[in-house]
Protein backbone atom coordinates (compact mmCIF):
# COMPACT_ATOMS: atom_id res chain seq x y z
CA UNK A 1 0.00 0.00 0.00
CA UNK A 2 1.38 3.43 -0.91
CA UNK A 3 1.75 6.14 1.70
CA UNK A 4 -0.85 8.22 -0.17
CA UNK A 5 -3.47 5.43 -0.06
CA UNK A 6 -2.70 4.76 3.59
CA UNK A 7 -3.33 8.41 4.45
CA UNK A 8 -6.48 8.50 2.34
CA UNK A 9 -8.24 5.31 3.30
CA UNK A 10 -6.44 2.89 5.64
CA UNK A 11 -7.99 2.48 9.07
CA UNK A 12 -5.77 2.16 12.15
CA UNK A 13 -6.60 -1.16 13.85
CA UNK A 14 -8.03 -1.11 17.38
CA UNK A 15 -8.21 -3.77 20.06
CA UNK A 16 -10.98 -3.89 22.67
CA UNK A 17 -9.23 -1.46 25.03
CA UNK A 18 -8.62 1.15 22.34
CA UNK A 19 -12.16 0.78 21.01
CA UNK A 20 -13.53 1.32 24.51
CA UNK A 21 -11.36 4.43 24.88
CA UNK A 22 -12.65 5.77 21.55
CA UNK A 23 -16.23 5.15 22.68
CA UNK A 24 -15.58 7.18 25.82
CA UNK A 25 -14.07 10.00 23.79
CA UNK A 26 -17.20 10.20 21.64
CA UNK A 27 -19.62 9.75 24.52
CA UNK A 28 -18.11 12.53 26.65
CA UNK A 29 -17.23 14.93 23.83
CA UNK A 30 -20.18 17.24 24.55
CA UNK A 31 -19.45 17.63 28.26
CA UNK A 32 -17.35 20.46 29.75
CA UNK A 33 -16.20 18.08 32.48
CA UNK A 34 -14.91 14.52 32.44
CA UNK A 35 -16.00 11.54 34.53
CA UNK A 36 -12.37 10.49 34.90
CA UNK A 37 -11.47 13.62 36.86
CA UNK A 38 -10.83 12.55 40.43
CA UNK A 39 -10.06 15.72 42.42
CA UNK A 40 -10.56 19.48 42.33
CA UNK A 41 -6.85 20.27 42.27
CA UNK A 42 -3.62 19.27 43.96
CA UNK A 43 -0.19 20.70 44.75
CA UNK A 44 3.32 19.67 43.72
CA UNK A 45 6.61 20.71 45.30
CA UNK A 46 8.74 22.43 42.59
CA UNK A 47 11.80 20.70 44.06
CA UNK A 48 10.93 17.57 42.08
CA UNK A 49 12.17 19.42 39.00
CA UNK A 50 15.48 20.75 40.29
CA UNK A 51 16.67 18.98 43.45
CA UNK A 52 19.87 16.97 42.70
CA UNK A 53 19.12 14.52 45.52
CA UNK A 54 15.74 13.66 43.99
CA UNK A 55 17.34 13.06 40.60
CA UNK A 56 19.91 10.66 42.08
CA UNK A 57 17.10 8.62 43.62
CA UNK A 58 15.23 8.63 40.31
CA UNK A 59 18.30 7.34 38.51
CA UNK A 60 19.11 4.59 41.00
CA UNK A 61 15.58 3.43 41.85
CA UNK A 62 13.78 3.97 38.55
CA UNK A 63 16.08 4.39 35.53
CA UNK A 64 18.52 1.63 36.51
CA UNK A 65 15.77 -0.84 37.44
CA UNK A 66 13.08 -0.65 34.76
CA UNK A 67 13.19 -1.56 31.05
CA UNK A 68 13.81 1.59 29.02
CA UNK A 69 13.06 2.05 25.34
CA UNK A 70 16.35 3.07 23.72
CA UNK A 71 15.12 3.51 20.15
CA UNK A 72 13.77 1.89 17.03
CA UNK A 73 15.53 -1.28 15.88
CA UNK A 74 15.24 -0.47 12.16
CA UNK A 75 17.70 2.38 12.74
CA UNK A 76 20.29 -0.42 12.93
CA UNK A 77 18.99 -1.90 9.71
CA UNK A 78 22.10 -3.55 8.29
CA UNK A 79 24.42 -6.09 9.98
CA UNK A 80 27.47 -4.21 11.21
CA UNK A 81 25.45 -1.17 12.31
CA UNK A 82 26.67 0.43 15.54
CA UNK A 83 25.20 3.34 17.51
CA UNK A 84 27.04 4.87 20.48
CA UNK A 85 25.12 6.95 23.00
CA UNK A 86 25.75 8.08 26.57
CA UNK A 87 22.65 7.68 28.75
CA UNK A 88 22.39 8.39 32.47
CA UNK A 89 26.15 8.44 32.82
CA UNK A 90 26.60 5.12 31.03
CA UNK A 91 28.42 4.85 27.69
CA UNK A 92 26.28 2.47 25.64
CA UNK A 93 26.67 0.66 22.34
CA UNK A 94 23.75 -0.70 20.35
CA UNK A 95 24.93 -3.11 17.66
CA UNK A 96 23.52 -5.45 15.02
CA UNK A 97 25.91 -8.35 14.53
CA UNK A 98 26.56 -10.39 11.40
CA UNK A 99 23.69 -12.76 12.17
CA UNK A 100 21.24 -9.83 12.47
CA UNK A 101 20.89 -9.99 16.25
CA UNK A 102 20.83 -6.71 18.21
CA UNK A 103 22.90 -6.26 21.36
CA UNK A 104 23.15 -3.51 23.98
CA UNK A 105 26.66 -3.31 25.41
CA UNK A 106 28.63 -1.04 27.67
CA UNK A 107 30.96 1.00 25.48
CA UNK A 108 33.93 0.27 27.75
CA UNK A 109 37.03 -1.81 26.98
CA UNK A 110 37.61 -4.61 29.49
CA UNK A 111 41.35 -3.88 29.62
CA UNK A 112 41.73 -0.34 30.97
CA UNK A 113 38.21 1.02 30.60
CA UNK A 114 38.61 3.20 27.49
CA UNK A 115 35.53 4.21 25.53
CA UNK A 116 35.42 2.02 22.43
CA UNK A 117 33.41 4.14 19.98
CA UNK A 118 33.45 7.92 20.37
CA UNK A 119 30.97 9.06 17.72
CA UNK A 120 27.59 9.59 19.37
CA UNK A 121 24.12 9.64 17.85
CA UNK A 122 25.04 8.63 14.30
CA UNK A 123 24.90 5.05 13.09
CA UNK A 124 28.24 3.84 11.77
CA UNK A 125 29.36 0.55 10.25
CA UNK A 126 31.92 -1.78 11.81
CA UNK A 127 33.05 -5.32 11.12
CA UNK A 128 34.27 -5.42 14.71
CA UNK A 129 35.21 -3.12 17.56
CA UNK A 130 38.75 -2.03 18.37
CA UNK A 131 39.84 -0.12 21.45
CA UNK A 132 41.66 3.10 20.46
CA UNK A 133 44.05 2.76 23.43
CA UNK A 134 45.66 -0.70 23.19
CA UNK A 135 43.77 -2.29 20.26
CA UNK A 136 41.90 -4.99 22.11
CA UNK A 137 39.27 -6.13 19.62
CA UNK A 138 35.72 -7.38 20.07
CA UNK A 139 32.97 -8.92 17.97
CA UNK A 140 29.76 -6.96 17.50
CA UNK A 141 28.10 -9.27 20.01
CA UNK A 142 30.68 -8.13 22.58
CA UNK A 143 32.87 -11.25 22.56
CA UNK A 144 36.60 -10.58 22.97
CA UNK A 145 38.23 -11.32 19.63
CA UNK A 146 41.88 -10.52 20.14
CA UNK A 147 44.51 -9.15 22.54
CA UNK A 148 47.84 -7.78 21.25
CA UNK A 149 50.76 -9.60 22.92
CA UNK A 150 48.51 -12.16 24.64
CA UNK A 151 51.53 -13.58 26.48
CA UNK A 152 51.43 -10.46 28.67
CA UNK A 153 47.97 -11.43 29.93
CA UNK A 154 48.17 -15.06 31.07
CA UNK A 155 45.19 -14.66 33.42
CA UNK A 156 42.78 -13.19 30.86
CA UNK A 157 40.16 -15.72 29.77
CA UNK A 158 38.79 -14.51 26.44
CA UNK A 159 35.57 -16.47 26.98
CA UNK A 160 34.72 -14.32 30.00
CA UNK A 161 36.28 -10.98 29.06
CA UNK A 162 33.88 -9.66 26.47
CA UNK A 163 32.18 -6.29 26.67
CA UNK A 164 29.60 -6.13 29.45
CA UNK A 165 26.13 -6.81 28.17
CA UNK A 166 22.99 -5.12 29.37
CA UNK A 167 19.81 -7.21 29.49
CA UNK A 168 17.99 -6.25 26.30
CA UNK A 169 15.37 -7.40 23.83
CA UNK A 170 13.71 -6.18 20.63
CA UNK A 171 9.94 -6.06 20.99
CA UNK A 172 7.40 -4.34 18.73
CA UNK A 173 10.31 -2.93 16.72
CA UNK A 174 11.90 -1.20 19.71
CA UNK A 175 15.15 -1.85 21.54
CA UNK A 176 14.52 -2.26 25.27
CA UNK A 177 17.24 -2.55 27.91
CA UNK A 178 17.81 -2.35 31.64
CA UNK A 179 20.75 -0.04 32.32
CA UNK A 180 22.33 -2.25 34.95
CA UNK A 181 24.86 -4.92 33.92
CA UNK A 182 24.27 -6.70 37.23
CA UNK A 183 20.75 -7.63 36.10
CA UNK A 184 20.30 -10.56 33.78
CA UNK A 185 16.59 -10.78 32.97
CA UNK A 186 14.23 -8.47 31.11
CA UNK A 187 10.50 -9.06 30.61
CA UNK A 188 9.11 -6.21 28.52
CA UNK A 189 5.72 -7.84 27.92
CA UNK A 190 5.00 -8.06 31.65
CA UNK A 191 6.34 -4.56 32.21
CA UNK A 192 4.05 -3.08 29.53
CA UNK A 193 0.96 -5.00 30.63
CA UNK A 194 -2.00 -4.23 28.38
CA UNK A 195 0.06 -1.64 26.47
CA UNK A 196 1.88 -4.63 24.98
CA UNK A 197 -1.30 -5.67 23.17
CA UNK A 198 -1.83 -2.08 21.96
CA UNK A 199 1.61 -2.04 20.34
CA UNK A 200 1.03 -5.45 18.77
CA UNK A 201 -2.37 -4.36 17.42
CA UNK A 202 -0.90 -1.21 15.90
CA UNK A 203 1.82 -3.23 14.16
CA UNK A 204 4.69 -0.93 15.10
CA UNK A 205 7.30 -3.60 14.44
CA UNK A 206 6.43 -3.47 10.73
CA UNK A 207 7.32 0.22 10.30
CA UNK A 208 10.53 1.82 9.05
CA UNK A 209 12.96 4.22 10.66
CA UNK A 210 13.01 7.61 8.96
CA UNK A 211 14.86 10.18 11.04
CA UNK A 212 16.12 10.94 14.53
CA UNK A 213 17.23 14.09 16.31
CA UNK A 214 19.10 14.18 19.62
CA UNK A 215 19.24 17.37 21.67
CA UNK A 216 20.53 18.50 25.05
CA UNK A 217 17.91 20.81 26.53
CA UNK A 218 17.90 22.83 29.76
CA UNK A 219 14.88 21.21 31.38
CA UNK A 220 14.10 18.46 33.84
CA UNK A 221 13.11 15.19 32.18
CA UNK A 222 9.69 15.09 33.85
CA UNK A 223 8.51 18.39 32.38
CA UNK A 224 8.25 16.94 28.87
CA UNK A 225 6.37 13.93 30.23
CA UNK A 226 3.99 16.40 31.89
CA UNK A 227 3.35 18.25 28.63
CA UNK A 228 1.98 15.19 26.85
CA UNK A 229 -0.32 14.05 29.64
CA UNK A 230 -2.71 17.00 29.42
CA UNK A 231 -4.37 18.96 26.61
CA UNK A 232 -5.14 22.12 28.60
CA UNK A 233 -2.22 23.90 26.88
CA UNK A 234 -2.88 22.99 23.24
CA UNK A 235 -4.99 25.95 22.13
CA UNK A 236 -2.49 28.49 23.50
CA UNK A 237 0.98 26.96 23.23
CA UNK A 238 0.39 25.25 19.89
CA UNK A 239 -1.70 27.99 18.28
CA UNK A 240 0.93 28.59 15.52
CA UNK A 241 1.16 24.90 14.58
CA UNK A 242 -1.16 22.03 15.46
CA UNK A 243 -3.94 23.62 17.54
CA UNK A 244 -6.33 23.98 14.56
CA UNK A 245 -6.19 20.20 14.03
CA UNK A 246 -7.58 19.42 17.50
CA UNK A 247 -10.93 19.91 19.16
CA UNK A 248 -11.29 21.46 22.60
CA UNK A 249 -13.15 18.45 24.01
CA UNK A 250 -11.73 16.61 26.99
CA UNK A 251 -9.48 13.67 26.10
CA UNK A 252 -10.20 10.12 27.17
CA UNK A 253 -7.40 8.51 29.14
CA UNK A 254 -6.68 5.75 31.59
CA UNK A 255 -3.94 4.22 33.67
CA UNK A 256 -2.41 0.95 32.51
CA UNK A 257 -0.27 -0.04 35.47
CA UNK A 258 2.51 2.55 35.61
CA UNK A 259 1.70 3.63 32.07
CA UNK A 260 -1.06 5.73 30.48
CA UNK A 261 -3.02 5.69 27.25
CA UNK A 262 -4.64 8.97 26.19
CA UNK A 263 -6.89 9.67 23.20
CA UNK A 264 -7.31 13.29 22.03
CA UNK A 265 -10.02 14.34 19.58
CA UNK A 266 -8.92 15.77 16.25
CA UNK A 267 -10.88 18.17 14.07
CA UNK A 268 -12.49 15.20 12.27
CA UNK A 269 -13.80 13.61 15.47
CA UNK A 270 -17.40 14.62 14.70
CA UNK A 271 -17.23 12.56 11.49
CA UNK A 272 -16.79 9.41 13.56
CA UNK A 273 -20.14 9.91 15.28
CA UNK A 274 -21.94 8.94 12.05
CA UNK A 275 -19.65 6.01 11.21
CA UNK A 276 -19.77 2.37 12.34
CA UNK A 277 -17.10 1.51 14.91
CA UNK A 278 -15.05 -0.46 12.39
CA UNK A 279 -14.43 2.83 10.54
CA UNK A 280 -13.21 4.78 13.57
CA UNK A 281 -9.62 5.82 13.03
CA UNK A 282 -7.11 6.43 15.82
CA UNK A 283 -5.02 8.63 13.52
CA UNK A 284 -7.58 10.64 11.51
CA UNK A 285 -10.37 11.12 14.05
CA UNK A 286 -8.10 11.28 17.10
CA UNK A 287 -4.49 11.16 18.24
CA UNK A 288 -3.35 8.39 20.55
CA UNK A 289 -0.54 8.86 23.04
CA UNK A 290 1.13 6.10 25.01
CA UNK A 291 3.03 7.33 28.05
CA UNK A 292 5.38 4.47 28.90
CA UNK A 293 6.85 4.89 32.36
CA UNK A 294 9.24 6.31 33.19
CA UNK A 295 10.48 8.32 30.21
CA UNK A 296 8.95 7.31 26.86
CA UNK A 297 6.18 8.86 24.77
CA UNK A 298 4.62 7.39 21.65
CA UNK A 299 2.57 9.81 19.54
CA UNK A 300 0.52 8.43 16.64
CA UNK A 301 0.31 11.15 13.97
CA UNK A 302 -2.02 10.78 10.96
CA UNK A 303 0.64 9.11 8.81
CA UNK A 304 3.72 8.62 11.01
CA UNK A 305 4.65 7.80 14.58
CA UNK A 306 7.02 9.55 16.98
CA UNK A 307 8.91 8.04 19.87
CA UNK A 308 10.38 10.45 22.39
CA UNK A 309 12.84 9.43 25.07
CA UNK A 310 13.75 11.78 27.95
CA UNK A 311 17.06 10.88 29.62
CA UNK A 312 18.23 13.09 32.51
CA UNK A 313 21.78 14.39 32.40
CA UNK A 314 21.28 16.63 35.44
CA UNK A 315 18.40 18.01 37.50
CA UNK A 316 18.09 20.93 35.07
CA UNK A 317 19.04 19.19 31.81
CA UNK A 318 18.11 16.19 29.73
CA UNK A 319 18.97 14.41 26.51
CA UNK A 320 15.88 14.46 24.28
CA UNK A 321 15.77 11.76 21.60
CA UNK A 322 13.00 12.03 18.98
CA UNK A 323 12.64 9.22 16.45
CA UNK A 324 10.12 9.19 13.63
CA UNK A 325 9.13 5.97 11.90
CA UNK A 326 6.78 5.50 8.98
CA UNK A 327 4.57 2.77 7.44
CA UNK A 328 6.65 2.28 4.30
CA UNK A 329 10.31 2.81 3.55
CA UNK A 330 10.97 6.23 1.99
CA UNK A 331 12.89 5.58 -1.23
CA UNK A 332 11.79 8.09 -3.87
CA UNK A 333 12.58 11.80 -3.81
CA UNK A 334 8.87 12.55 -3.45
CA UNK A 335 8.51 10.25 -0.46
CA UNK A 336 11.63 11.60 1.23
CA UNK A 337 10.52 15.20 0.67
CA UNK A 338 7.10 14.44 2.17
CA UNK A 339 8.56 12.89 5.32
CA UNK A 340 11.20 15.61 5.58
CA UNK A 341 8.42 18.21 5.75
CA UNK A 342 6.55 16.06 8.24
CA UNK A 343 9.58 15.63 10.50
CA UNK A 344 10.58 19.29 10.29
CA UNK A 345 7.12 20.46 11.31
CA UNK A 346 6.73 18.02 14.19
CA UNK A 347 10.29 18.00 15.50
CA UNK A 348 11.24 21.61 14.88
CA UNK A 349 7.94 23.46 14.91
CA UNK A 350 6.08 21.58 17.66
CA UNK A 351 8.42 19.60 19.92
CA UNK A 352 11.45 21.89 19.85
CA UNK A 353 10.05 25.39 19.37
CA UNK A 354 6.97 24.90 21.57
CA UNK A 355 7.04 21.96 24.01
CA UNK A 356 10.77 22.01 24.78
CA UNK A 357 10.82 25.80 24.74
CA UNK A 358 8.08 26.09 27.37
CA UNK A 359 9.67 23.31 29.43
CA UNK A 360 12.88 25.34 29.58
CA UNK A 361 10.90 28.41 30.61
CA UNK A 362 9.23 26.41 33.38
CA UNK A 363 12.63 25.12 34.50
CA UNK A 364 13.76 28.69 35.10
CA UNK A 365 10.55 29.36 37.01
CA UNK A 366 10.56 26.31 39.29
CA UNK A 367 14.06 27.05 40.54
CA UNK A 368 13.32 30.75 41.17
CA UNK A 369 11.45 30.35 44.44
CA UNK A 370 8.41 32.19 43.07
CA UNK A 371 6.07 29.31 43.89
CA UNK A 372 6.10 27.23 47.05
CA UNK A 373 3.83 24.77 45.25
CA UNK A 374 2.58 24.20 41.70
CA UNK A 375 -1.10 23.60 40.98
CA UNK A 376 -2.54 20.64 39.06
CA UNK A 377 -6.15 21.21 38.03
CA UNK A 378 -8.72 18.55 37.28
CA UNK A 379 -7.66 18.37 33.61
CA UNK A 380 -4.14 17.49 34.78
CA UNK A 381 -5.02 14.36 36.72
CA UNK A 382 -2.67 12.14 34.68
CA UNK A 383 0.24 14.34 35.76
CA UNK A 384 -0.74 13.89 39.39
CA UNK A 385 -0.72 10.10 39.04
CA UNK A 386 2.59 10.15 37.15
CA UNK A 387 4.28 12.12 39.92
CA UNK A 388 2.73 9.88 42.57
CA UNK A 389 4.27 6.87 40.80
CA UNK A 390 7.68 8.57 40.65
CA UNK A 391 7.51 9.48 44.34
CA UNK A 392 6.42 5.98 45.36
CA UNK A 393 9.32 4.38 43.50
CA UNK A 394 12.03 6.67 44.85
CA UNK A 395 10.72 6.13 48.37
CA UNK A 396 10.96 2.35 47.97
CA UNK A 397 14.47 1.15 48.71
CA UNK A 398 14.07 -2.48 47.61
Amino acid sequence: MSQESRRAGAISPMNAALTSLFERLLRDSGSPTSPEWDATDSRLDPAVYHDPAILELEKSRIFRRLPLCLGYADQLREPGSVLARDLLGLPILMTRDRTGEIHVLLNVCRHRGARMVKDENEVCRHSGLSCPYHAWTYELNGALRGVPKPEAFPLVDKRHSGLRKLPSVVRHGFIWAILDPAQTDIDVASFLGDIDDDLATLGLGEHYFFRQRVQRRATNWKLMLDAFQETYHIKKLHAPTIAPFFTDVNPAGEAVGLHTRILVGRDRLADAETLPSEQWDLRRHATLTHVIFPNSLLIYHPDSTSHMGMFPTGPNEMTFVHTMFIPEDAKTEKQIAHWDRNFTMIDGGVFSAEDLFISEQIQIGVASGANEALVFGRQEHHLRRFHENVRAMIETKD
